[in-house]
């Protein structure tokens, strides 16, 4: 009987095409890091940080905040941290670059691959922008070890557009996935850096851990298989929430995930101009907001006039006593929407910054950020903090496929607005004229050519 259930669970792993590696064969992990919840930075004007290829490996390891390698570091521990019989799957914009070297990204491939070999099942989807002209060698050593039939149990595949649109569009999101690390399961890294040096050294980038929630992991995989067949449909928009996703020592808290394309036409149907929508600018209690008045912060990568509106919808806050601060890459915003802010003397500042006085601009922030603190949805005392891999244009709402988080933690709003603080204070200039709102061009020719005909201009 004994060897019947044996030959039977045979077939159904054969079937499923399951990896099962024997305890006593497995190679262990050549780390053990454990993954905490709670929002980590980069600093790409910062020290580098070790290798974390080779180091990184001993007991109680946690990733050092705000260096350079800061984000990526605990990706390849965590690669390096995976067992066998376990599963990885990396969502991204890019991976490598196409001419420059790329030491981390080489070196994310081998942990890759030396997972795979040790029993990991390893699943990518990586953009298509990043082939043809721009294939990095890094994503053809990958193609090369891991292959690109997702029948099998490792692979990296690309959609031929975004996943769900048969217009221009892009899988932009940004998520690193993984059943098991350490002596974490069911972990999601939600993050706006791509693993390239692009997201290390030239942008300013986060990522927020959620480890141990297994229905925000399981919604988290359950859109990275829907982006898989690569078939149009843009009415996708959903959300999914789940606890805990709070550091140690925070209070309780759900935290939510938003999932894009959104279909629709006008802002009622446009999550962040809803979300907007729900603040209230005076009423804020004592703790909370600016002297009663509440406060936003907006970190943006790329602003578009399709997407005036929230621009519009920003000045009537703050017509209203809203305290509005935005940092963008001016080069990447309309026109019409500096102009926007501008009206009503919101506080704008250029991030896209020349730090070696070489006539090149090297450094801009890359992380989509809406911060509010005050009266948000009739309650006076909200610190609330959203993140993810979304731009402020009509293709990243309407037809790519972009992920968002809510975080509703206190304590995490205070590191979020930490960061801010050090970019807009020590990595801009305050825009405060016409002639420096902006050095995009004609508005309508580059809305169009940034929503519907060209990657992002930096990734």
């Amino acid at each position: 009987m004994k060897k019947l259930v044996r030959a039977l669970v045979a077939l159904v792993v054969l079937a499923l095409g399951v990896v099962m590696v024997p305890s006593a064969q497995a190679e262990e992990p050549p780390s053990s890091y454990t993954p905490r919840n709670g929002a980590l930075f980069n600093h790409p004007d910062g020290t580098r940080g070790e290798n974390c290829l080779t180091l990184c490996r001993e007991g109680g390891w946690q990733p050092t905040n705000y260096q350079q390698l800061t984000l990526m570091n605990q990706v390849m521990n965590a690669v390096n941290s995976v067992p066998a019989g376990s599963i990885i799957r990396i969502a991204a914009y890019s991976f490598g670059t196409p001419t420059a070297p790329d030491r981390f990204a080489d070196d994310l491939v081998k942990a890759l691959i030396a997972a795979r070999d040790r029993g990991v099942q390893v699943r990518l989807l990586i953009d298509s922008a990043h082939y043809g002209e721009t294939d990095t060698p890094q994503l053809q050593a990958l193609r090369k070890a891991l292959g690109t039939d997702r029948t099998k149990t490792s692979y990296i595949r690309t959609c031929k557009l975004g996943c769900m649109s048969n217009k221009t569009s892009y899988m932009h999101s940004k998520l690193y996935l993984f059943s098991r690390v350490g002596g974490a399961k069911h972990v999601s890294m939600i993050s706006s850096a791509n693993p390239a040096e692009t997201g290390i050294s030239r942008s300013w980038n986060n990522t927020y851990t959620i480890a141990n929630n297994k229905p925000l992991y399981d919604a988290n995989v359950d859109n990275f298989n829907d982006m898989l067949p690569d078939r149009t449909g843009t009415d996708y928009y959903h959300t999914a929430s789940a606890s805990p996703c709070e550091p140690a020592g925070s209070p309780a808290a759900t935290c939510k995930m938003y999932y894009y394309p959104r279909a629709g036409s006008t802002p009622s149907s446009d999550t962040i101009y809803n979300i907007l929508s729900d603040v209230t600018c005076t009423g804020a209690s004592a703790g909370y907001g600016v002297n009663g008045r509440t406060e936003i912060k907006i970190a943006a990568y790329v602003w578009t006039s399709l997407r005036l509106y929230i621009a519009q919808k920003l000045t009537a806050l703050k017509g209203k006593g809203c305290d509005i601060q935005v940092i963008y890459p001016a080069d990447n915003v309309d026109t019409k929407v500096g102009t926007e802010l501008l009206r009503k003397d919101i506080k704008v500042y250029n991030g896209r910054l020349d730090r070696n006085d070489d006539g090149a601009n090297d450094l801009y922030p890359h992380s989509k950020l809406l911060l509010i603190n005050g009266v948000y949805a009739g309650n006076p005392k909200v610190k609330v903090v959203y993140t993810g891999s979304w731009n402020f244009t009509s293709n990243s709402l309407r037809q790519s496929n972009e992920v968002m988080l809510k975080i509703p933690v206190a304590e995490v709003y205070d590191d979020y607005e930490d960061n801010f603080v050090l970019i807009r204070d020590n990595y801009t200039d305050r825009v405060s004229s016409a002639a420096a709102r902006t050095t995009a061009g004609d508005d309508t020719a580059r809305d169009t050519a940034l929503a519907d005909n060209s990657p992002d201009p930096d990734e």
